[in-house]
Order: C-alpha cells, then sequence, then structure tokens
C-alpha cells in the first residue's frame, strides 16, 4: 500500500488524511500554524515528522494542500523543503487552488530531480472533504494519475482528468470563478433590496422558493442576515484570489472578454480593500453596506 505525506491539515486537509488513515493508508505529516489538527491525526495513527523533507522521504506520495504557488514552492524549494528527498518516481500531488503557469513551471523542477507531478484541487468544500466526497480536478500524465487513483478514492466520490499538468488546476480557477460570480450577484441582489426598502428575511424566503434558489443562496444569505462573517468557512480573500487569477488566466492566454468576471472581481476587491478579506468569503456584502451605510441583517422568515 502507498505511503502518503500529507502537508496542509487544515479544514480540508485533515479530514482527507483521517480518510487516508481509516482505509490504512500510512499517512506523515508536518505541524505548521497550528498544532491542533497534527494532534488529532496523530491519535489515529498519522506519524508526526520535524520537517516536509522527513516526511517526503518515508512516502511514495506527497499530497499538498496548500493556499497558493506561493507555499507550494516554499515546501518544495525553500529552506528545510522536500525537494533533496525527492526519489525517483516520487509523486508530488498539489491539491491547492493554484494558477497553471505556476504549476507547470514548478512541475518541471520536481521531474527534473526524477519525481511526477500532477495537479489535483478538489471541490465541495468542508462538508464533502468530511463525508469523502470531494470531486477531483486532476492534470498530468493520466498513468501517473492511475497509480494515485487509491489514495484519491479515499475522500473524493468523483476524479476527472483533464489533460497536462495544469489543466486541473485551469478546470478548478474556471468552476470557483463560476461560483464567485453568483457570490457576486447575491451580494448585489441583497444590496438592492435592502436599499429599496425590502425586508430581508422575507426576501430570502421568497428568493428560497424561486427559480433563483440555489446551494450558494442557501449558505450565503442566511450567513448574511445573521452577520456571522467571523465563522470563517473560506476566507474572502481567498475567494478574491481565485477570481483574480480566473481573469488573469483568461487575459494570457485566451481573447475570452471576461466582463463579468472582472465585474465581479471589482466587488470582491472592494471588500478587501476595506479590511474584510480575512472574515469569510460571505464578507463580500460589507463593502456594499458600508457604502449604503446599512447592514444587510434580518432574522429568517421561515414561511
Amino acid at each position: 500500500m502507498l505511503r502518503v505525506a500529507l502537508f496542509g491539515a487544515g479544514l480540508m486537509g485533515e479530514p482527507m488524511a483521517g480518510h487516508l488513515l481509516d482505509c490504512g493508508f500510512s499517512v506523515a505529516t508536518v505541524a505548521h500554524r497550528n498544532r491542533a489538527p497534527i494532534e488529532r491525526l496523530a491519535r489515529k495513527g498519522a506519524r508526526e515528522c520535524g520537517s516536509f523533507a522527513e516526511a517526503v522521504a518515508a512516502s511514495d506520495v506527497t499530497l499538498m494542500a496548500l493556499p497558493t504557488s506561493r507555499e507550494v514552492e516554499e515546501v518544495l524549494f525553500g529552506t528545510g523543503g522536500v525537494a533533496p528527498a525527492v526519489k525517483t518516481g516520487h509523486v508530488i500531488v498539489d491539491m491547492g487552488t493554484c494558477y497553471p503557469a505556476d504549476t507547470r513551471r514548478l512541475a518541471a523542477r520536481i521531474e527534473a530531480l526524477g519525481g511526477r507531478f500532477l495537479d489535483a484541487p478538489v471541490t465541495g468544500g468542508v462538508e464533502a472533504a468530511r463525508a469523502a466526497a470531494l470531486t477531483v480536478m486532476a492534470g498530468g500524465d493520466p498513468t501517473v494519475l492511475d497509480s494515485i487513483r487509491p489514495v484519491l478514492d479515499a475522500f473524493s466520490a468523483k476524479i476527472y482528468h483533464f489533460g497536462p499538468v495544469g489543466a486541473g488546476h485551469a478546470a478548478k480557477l474556471i468552476q470557483n470563478m463560476i461560483g464567485w460570480i453568483e457570490v457576486a450577484g447575491i451580494a448585489e441582489g441583497l444590496a438592492l433590496a435592502k436599499a429599496t426598502g425590502l425586508e430581508l428575511g422575507t426576501f430570502f424566503s421568497m428568493l428560497s422558493h424561486s427559480h433563483s434558489n440555489s446551494p450558494i443562496v442557501q449558505m450565503m444569505v442566511p450567513k448574511v442576515l445573521s452577520g456571522g462573517f467571523d465563522d470563517i468557512d473560506f476566507r474572502l480573500e481567498g475567494a478574491h484570489k481565485d477570481i483574480r487569477q480566473a481573469a488573469e488566466l483568461a487575459r494570457e492566454t485566451t481573447t475570452v472578454p471576461m466582463s463579468v468576471a472582472n465585474a465581479a472581481e471589482a466587488l470582491f476587491r472592494l471588500s478587501c480593500a476595506d479590511g474584510f478579506g480575512r472574515q469569510d468569503w460571505t464578507a463580500i456584502v460589507r463593502g456594499l453596506e458600508k457604502r449604503l451605510g446599512l447592514e444587510f441583517r434580518a432574522p429568517e422568515d421561515p414561511s
């Protein structure tokens, strides 16, 4: 059975590692900012290592659930990074939401060391991670993907292969962009409803029984109405990074105009610039609240 190292045992990475342990895989990991997830995983049988290189040396596959290409590059090639421990055939899997050009550049450096590289970001959120029901979007050599498929199957329900290295990250950025555009539309809809004097609890109840209802409406609006922006599922600054990079991908590689995505990105940028980037993604509304001098709060209308 393949031995796995996992870096980034956060909201998504911790349950992914837990499912790997439940399936009988050995898991090595390294503490970073928060020791609590590492201690919980250690109680389930994970091995805590003193460095990234130590964990990789004891593994066949390395999963990196890290936020951006910057963190991935630091773990791979920074001081104390994994590069010296990469053996011929070792598979590095970048599962974050990273920029495809950076992914291809890092993959080339790993392959020059004899390793193999896949990008395999996931979608589904924390609930899907806990339920072992994530969707994986993979890029890279399909034979390498097949060789680690049992590892990915431990925490995913669907695996899609999109092409060469970088294709999985392109798919992830576009998928996220579609969702964040909807979020921006909901934010502006709530702003207009509030500004025209509509009671937002009643408006949400109506929206829930309309053709405009969606899973994102149901995730977002109750948190906005209750002001639960410090209950962080995913930070607003991370959402802004995603939609900004999707627009950059279009500008650098295509002639797609991205008019709607650019408009949505401006709304994310507004709320981040106002100091709300470290709050939950639903805090996209707070830049609008500040300019309108209104808060979008209301008890939910249960009818």
